[in-house]
Formats: C-alpha cells, sequence, structure tokens
C-alpha cells in the first residue's frame, strides 16, 4: 500500500465539471457507480479527480489500480499546490492478480470498519482488467467478481461511502452482424452497479461525451461533454 484529512456533510462528491450537472451535483455517496467506456475515454481522469476533491477536503480516497497505470504527475497536475495535502490523503493499492484484488478488497472492509468516518471514496480502476487475464474458468471468475462487487456494495452502504469502479468494453455482433459495444461484466457488474455512466471521444480534440445509462433517480440518456485537460477535466 501506497500512501499518496472533510466533505460538507452533503451526499454527494462533485467533479468540477460538467458531469457534475449530468448527475444533479456530483457521484452519490452510499452506492456503486460503473463507469464504462474505451481506453483513453476519461475513465481514470474522472477517477482522479473525485480522489484529488475528497483528498483536498481532508477525507481519504482509496484507489486500488489494478492496471499499474496511476501517474504521481498526474495527480500533481490535478491536485496543484494542494498536493502535499493531497498526497497524504490518497491510499493506493496495487493488486496484481485477480484474487489479490478480492483480497484487497476484503483486507480493506476490515479496515473501514473503524475508519469510515475518515474516508468518502473508494475507487476501483478498472474493475475487470486482472480478471479479463486470468487463467481461471469462467464460472469461477463470475462468481469471483460477484462477490467482489457484492463486498463494494456492502462498503457503499454500510459506511456511506462513494464506490466507483471503471470498466471496459468488447464488441458484440448480433445474428445480423450489426456492432454492438458492451460493458465487461456482463449482468454481474450491471447488477451490483445502481448508476451507470457510458463514455465516449468527441469529435473535437480532447473531448468527451458522458451518457447516463442507468440512474435511480434521472431518465436515461441524459448526456455531459467535458473536456480532458492538465488540471484534469472542465
Amino acid at each position: 500500500m501506497k500512501v499518496l484529512a472533510n466533505f460538507e456533510d452533503n451526499h454527494k462528491i462533485p467533479t468540477n465539471s460538467s458531469i457534475d450537472n449530468l448527475l444533479n451535483g456530483g457521484f452519490e455517496k452510499g452506492t456503486v457507480t460503473q463507469i464504462f467506456g474505451p481506453p483513453s475515454s476519461g475513465k481514470s481522469n474522472i477517477a482522479l479527480c473525485l480522489a484529488v476533491n475528497v483528498a483536498k477536503s481532508g477525507k481519504k480516497a482509496i484507489y486500488m489500480d489494478t492496471e499499474g497505470g496511476i501517474s504521481i504527475d498526474r495527480i500533481k497536475q490535478i491536485a496543484g499546490s494542494d498536493f502535499s495535502q493531497v498526497a497524504n490523503n490518497i491510499m493506493v493499492f496495487e493488486p496484481t492478480t485477480f484474487q489479490e484484488q478480492g483480497e484487497n478488497i476484503g483486507a480493506i472492509e476490515l479496515w473501514l470498519r473503524k475508519n469510515h468516518a475518515d474516508t468518502d471514496i473508494f475507487i476501483l480502476d478498472s474493475a475487470v482488467a486482472l480478471y479479463r487475464v486470468d487463467d481461471m474458468k469462467s464460472s469461477r471468475l463470475n462468481k469471483e467478481l460477484g462477490k467482489q462487487m457484492g463486498i463494494l456494495s456492502k462498503i457503499a452502504r454500510s459506511f456511506d461511502i462513494a464506490v466507483i469502479v471503471t470498466n471496459q468494453i468488447y464488441n458484440a455482433f448480433d445474428d445480423e452482424g450489426n456492432n454492438d459495444i458492451r460493458a465487461v461484466g456482463g449482468m454481474v457488474l450491471q447488477y451490483w452497479s445502481k448508476v451507470i455512466i457510458q463514455l465516449e471521444r468527441g469529435e473535437e480534440t480532447n473531448q468527451r461525451i458522458a451518457t447516463l445509462k442507468r440512474h435511480r433517480s434521472i431518465g436515461e440518456g441524459r448526456q455531459a461533454v467535458f473536456r480532458i485537460n492538465s488540471r484534469g477535466i472542465n
């Protein structure tokens, strides 16, 4: 574990971008939100902005990086002059196997039983990177993925923490040969994710489009356009 302390008493965590308008204020605590999209669509940038905003507020952010791609330089860019404070409030886990990912999630749940009052967000970036390269049989993989997601849902509800999971996509073809973009993890991730956001690249440089695919109180199909820049997203 690497260590990179209060939000006002509200129930949403902002990104300080147009995505907050999409979600009527920000990412909800107490629930699991899934963000899926192709590579370089902004998933990790959104996740890092959320972690930095939580850390700036004085609360702890847990960031589990399963792809080994978290950049300290990028955190410095987003945090700016607040980097020293931010670095002390982000806890980074870097599992290298899908089994280790599950073990880390279990260990974090135990830690949160004593420290949840100081923690506002748990980010799993990405939920399926290690799942896709594991040689375990698919039935066992899905069972383990469901177990991990169940623990994350419990963490969100029991400790009033925002749980954010990023996800990848794959192309599927229907009987007529039409290409359909789908999120990895199928029904397992869909079942546990109470809010789902799809990201796509826009036509302009650094432009991204976020589409709401599921929400408990906001209609599906709502969109927001944002850009990735040197300070995160705007």
